[in-house]
């Protein structure tokens, strides 16, 4: 064998090596190093980059939607629920769409924060936790700044966009937290929730205040969303009547208003305030239109002074896409109430917030184009619903029965929970399960019916089935297939050139030396 015979024999064997410790199992402690999930994804970006030898445009606008539990069988039953079995929604109608693996570092099922953390930030961590290092655990009075995250939203605005979100749950609760925070507990809304988890809040800052005075979130554009009682002190009652949870004294709204002296801001709490708005004469716009959660889509009445969410965006993309914002912008839009109706184990919410979600979305999209525009909409975590047995096609999926039990001769219905509080409603011990049909003829209200529970629990768990990603525009076809919940923040850079990312979406061959030099990091780190 000649001296480059050799030379193509060892590379070729670096090679083998390289894509073959791709199968190795992950050791435990490689999974808590952040450098980890970076690799991972920058191999795969490197992979799925030689996809397409088109032209393709930089992504200089990015929307993110995200709908809390909408697992594929929340997604198959809405459908019927909204027009038939082959309804279609506008999020699937995305060119392209793929698998997302969920798991946090440790544990198998995520949450929304450690599920945040991975697809707005690039880096997996542990349950419970809000862009923070997968070193530290829930619950730590750790704040070293060196294992704080930063988050798609950080890189936006470092790159010059304008950035902002919608969000149907409190604007400091799930995956909203990790565009602006860092804290070791997702429960830390407000300084109480800190101090009586026993940290100092003076080292451990509270997820309302980073919104209001952190690097990130004092620059949001707009900010819509529910969630007052973390904003207000103890002292103070919100429009609803009821009382702040600060016990620091401080009123945040003030402050955000004080810090916003000199600019054109506007704080709302109501539709009609929405409604009324001129954004162009508008700089920075604060809405708070809830105590709490926003209410379900399927109880906002005619009158009601919380807006829909496809208003929320409508006015969020009003103010992002200003003539001014010449770098572009990035919307993040979160539904949450898909996740909080299944854990009430009510599937005719759930599905009526898919509808109100993909409305959204589909207004989202007609007010942006594709060829500059990075579209994708995704689920953060899963549900424990199912869809059990084989009802025929005619049948009414939430009032009729799907089969019979071999075992006690009682009917069943299409739709079930593993677990949730309709356990008790549809199960009595000692004597066992009710007949389903009985138990929802005697709820006259078709929207609080809910579905049999198989475990006992206060409130539904979420689930860890793998979130279905759809996308398009700029470089979307990167999203297709299966990988890591990570990967969507890092093709979310690649695509749109933010946190030094550009040399990958500007640069459409990859060099074999490129390669190389790529794979040797996992090789010889």
């Amino acid at each position: 064998m000649n001296r480059w015979g050799a030379w193509e024999a060892l590379l070729s064997l670096l090679l083998i090596l390289a894509v073959g410790s791709s199968w190795i199992q992950v050791k435990g402690h490689e999974e808590h190093d952040a450098h980890h999930w970076k690799h991972m994804a920058h191999e795969l970006l490197y992979e799925k980059k030689d996809y397409t030898m088109q032209k393709i445009n930089i992504a200089k606008n990015i929307m993110v939607f995200v709908g809390a539990g909408m697992s594929q069988t929340t997604v198959t039953g809405a459908r019927y629920y909204n027009g038939g079995d082959n309804e279609t929604f506008a999020f699937e109608r995305l060119k392209w769409s793929g698998n997302a693996r969920t798991y946090c570092v440790d544990s198998r099922v995520p949450d929304s924060a450690c599920a945040g953390t991975a697809f707005l930030t690039g880096v997996k961590s542990n349950l419970g936790t809000v862009a923070m290092d997968p070193t530290v655990r829930r619950g730590e009075c750790a704040m070293d700044p060196a294992k704080q995250l930063a988050s798609i939203a950080k890189w936006a605005l470092e790159a010059g966009k304008a950035v902002g979100f919608a969000t149907t749950s409190r604007v400091t609760s799930g995956s909203n937290a990790a565009l602006y925070a860092n804290s070791p507990d997702s429960r830390w809304e407000n300084d109480a929730d800190v101090s009586a988890g026993g940290c100092n809040t003076a080292t451990v800052p509270d997820i309302a205040h980073q919104l209001i005075h952190g690097d990130i979130g004092k620059q949001f554009k707009v900010i819509l969303g529910g969630g007052r009682k973390h904003f207000l002190p103890t002292v103070e009652t919100d429009p609803s009547g009821q009382r702040g949870l600060r016990t620091d004294g401080k009123n945040l709204i003030n402050e955000w208003k004080q810090s916003k002296a000199g600019a054109n801001a506007t704080y709302i709490t109501t539709v009609n305030e929405l409604a009324s708005l001129d954004t162009s004469k508008i700089d920075y716009l604060f809405g708070l239109f809830d105590y709490d959660h926003l209410p379900f889509s399927a109880d906002i009445a005619n009158g009601s002074v919380t807006p829909a969410l496809v208003r929320m965006v409508h006015y969020s993309l009003e103010m992002l896409q200003k003539k001014e914002h010449t770098n572009g912008y990035l919307l993040f839009v979160e539904d949450g109430n898909i996740r909080r109706a299944h854990g009430q184990n009510k599937p005719r919410k759930a599905f009526d917030q898919v509808r109100h979600y993909a409305n959204a979305f589909n207004m989202a999209h007609m007010m942006a184009n594709e060829q500059n525009t990075l579209f994708i909409s995704m689920n953060d975590v899963g549900s424990t619903l199912s869809l059990p047995g084989y009802p025929a096609r005619s049948s009414d999926l939430l009032d009729s029965a799907a089969g019979t039990s071999s075992a006690d001769g009682l009917p069943y219905l299409g739709l079930t929970y593993a677990t949730g509080p309709a356990h008790s409603t549809y199960y009595r011990t000692g004597s066992g399960r009710l007949d389903p049909m009985e138990v929802l003829q005697s709820v006259p209200n078709g929207l609080e019916r809910t579905c049999p529970a198989l475990v006992p629990m206060a409130e539904g768990a979420d689930g860890g089935e793998d979130a279905t990603v759809y996308a398009s525009g700029p470089w979307a076809f990167m999203l297709s297939g299966g990988y890591e919940q990570h990967f969507v923040a890092h093709t979310i850079a690649f695509a749109s050139c933010i946190d030094g990312a550009c040399d990958g979406a500007a640069t459409l061959v990859l060099s074999t030396a490129t390669l190389l030099a790529a794979l040797g990091v996992r090789l010889f780190v």
